[in-house]
């Protein structure tokens, strides 16, 4: 592989690996946040005499679709419970039109593969990581906790495709890295599209809205917003 390709998989898996520490950020924002919507959410229907319980009634179709959308494993909560999760309702859709062309489905060989290859290389990280094998090294009890703590940070990479993790690791313990730049590569650009994708999907949900707003003048448009856009319920604007 020439220089120049090396240095596009270097990019990528730098690439990579800050926009899943950015994923995860914007997703504990939004979750952090959900009380303090809900709370909110409680106090500006109070004020404006909207009855929670009765809206989620009298909308209860419109409140499952939604909620049963997002949240596929769980039922619809009931009375004021908050429908205001992380991966909830978007103030504004997605124009399909806008759609990149690198956002198409890896194709199914490239996925397999590369699940197939980053196994052999957490067996070759196992082979110094796994705790049967740190238990015959002459390591201190700090060095092998760290280990350990790479073997389950790696495994859990493995499984959530977090490859950069187990690259990471094999360039520290001197493991040789898996040859097939060029599949990686084309692999990581598109991955690097979905994470776009569901950190954008995440920075328009409410909570984490919400968690963005920096006075009650734009926490008060953000809830009413919400309320038109799950129960068509129209905020008056005040007068000043």
């Amino acid at each position: 592989m020439s220089a120049s390709q090396k240095l596009r998989w270097r990019k990528l898996v730098n690439q990579l690996r800050y926009m899943y520490e950015e994923l995860d950020i914007v997703s504990e924002m939004g979750s952090a946040t959900a009380q303090e919507f809900q709370e909110y959410y409680e106090e500006f229907c109070q004020k404006h005499d909207i009855d929670i319980a009765e809206l989620n009634r009298k909308h209860a179709e419109r409140v499952h679709e939604v909620y049963n959308a997002n949240h596929a494993d769980n039922s619809p909560p009931k009375g004021n419970a908050p429908y205001s999760g992380s991966t909830g309702l978007v103030p504004f859709e997605e124009n399909p039109d806008t759609q990149q062309l690198d956002s198409a489905p890896v194709p199914h060989t490239d996925e397999h593969q590369m699940h197939e290859i980053f196994s052999k290389l957490f067996k070759k990280l196992a082979l110094q990581l796994h705790p049967d094998k740190l238990a015959t090294r002459d390591l201190t009890e700090e060095q092998k906790n760290d280990m350990l703590q790479m073997f389950t940070k790696a495994r859990s990479a493995l499984d959530e495709k977090r490859y950069f993790i187990l690259i990471d690791y094999a360039e520290k313990l001197g493991v040789p890295l898996p040859k097939n730049y060029r599949q990686q590569t084309r692999w990581m650009k598109r991955e690097v599209t979905t994470i776009r994708e569901r950190i954008g999907n995440e920075m328009r949900s409410y909570n984490y809205m919400f968690a963005e707003a920096d006075s009650d003048d734009q926490r008060d448009t953000l809830i009413a917003q919400f309320l038109q856009q799950l129960f068509d319920v129209v905020i008056p604007q005040e007068v000043t």
